[in-house]
C-alpha cells in the first residue's frame, strides 16, 4: 500500500506508458478472492491517486489505449456474472463504451422529439391566443 501524501502532478509520458501497462495487466488478471471492478481499486488504493488526476491521465494519449483496453476487461465481469447481476447493470454504462454511445444516441433523439413537441405545441397555443384576440378585438369593434 502506498504511503505518505497523495500524489500532486500527472505523470509524464513514460510513466503514464508503464502505468498503462499496470491497469491493463490488473484489469486482465483474475484472482481467486479478489474481485477487480471499480476503477478507484487501481487509481486510489494501489497507486494513490486523486480522482481529478486519474480524469486526466484518462485523457493522456499515452495512457488512453491501455485504459480502453482495460475497460473492456472490467465489462467482461459485468456482464459474465462474476459481479451480482443487481450491481453489475447499475455500473455496466461506466465500462461498455458502445453501451454507452448507444444510450446517449437514444437519449439525444428523445430530447429532441420532445423539444420540437413543445415547440410546436407552443406555436399552437401561440396562435390560438392570437385567434381569441383577434375574436376579442372584432367583437369591441362590433360594441362601439
Amino acid at each position: 500500500m502506498p504511503a505518505g501524501r497523495p500524489r500532486t502532478s500527472i505523470p509524464d509520458k513514460e510513466e503514464l506508458i508503464e502505468l498503462g501497462k499496470d491497469l491493463l495487466e490488473w484489469a486482465s488478471e483474475k484472482k481467486k478472492g479478489e474481485l477487480r471492478a471499480r476503477w478507484c481499486e487501481w487509481f486510489a488504493k494501489k497507486h494513490f491517486f486523486l480522482r481529478a488526476q486519474w480524469k486526466h491521465m484518462i485523457e493522456k494519449q499515452e495512457f488512453r489505449p491501455y485504459y480502453e483496453a482495460a475497460q473492456a476487461y472490467l465489462a467482461e465481469k459485468w456482464i459474465d456474472g462474476t459481479i451480482n447481476q443487481s450491481i453489475a447493470h447499475r455500473y455496466l454504462r461506466l465500462y461498455d463504451p458502445e453501451l454507452r454511445e448507444s444510450e446517449d444516441n437514444d437519449l439525444n433523439l428523445e430530447a429532441t422529439r420532445r423539444a420540437s413537441a413543445l415547440k410546436s405545441e407552443a406555436k399552437a397555443i401561440e396562435e390560438e391566443k392570437q385567434k381569441v384576440l383577434d375574436e376579442v378585438q372584432r367583437n369591441k369593434r362590433n360594441l362601439e
